[in-house]
């Protein structure tokens, strides 16, 4: 894992609470562990990254970024832009 990779570090962090879920003995628990994640922490994560990604955009925006260049920065179409810096889907 290269330390100086934010992603690459989340993901692996991810992996891992993948690998305890997986290791868990005991069916019963590790089927509601899993069930806990899906249904309350994994909608809440998305929540906040849709947040995150949303500050970062309208951040853009308030530097003078137009969408277009801010699309062409993160890869992404124009309209899905506008979507994210509107909180939309």
């Amino acid at each position: 894992m290269d330390e100086d990779d934010p992603i690459a570090l989340l993901a692996d962090r991810i992996e891992a609470t993948l690998a305890a879920l997986a290791a868990m003995p005991d069916p019963l628990v590790r089927e509601r562990a899993a069930r806990r994640l899906v249904d309350e922490v994994l909608p809440d994560a998305t929540r906040r990254l849709a947040a995150v990604r949303r500050e970062a955009v309208t951040g853009l925006r308030a530097e003078g970024y137009k969408l277009r260049e801010i699309g062409d920065l993160l890869g992404l179409s124009v309209s899905r832009v506008n979507q994210i810096a509107r909180g939309t889907r």
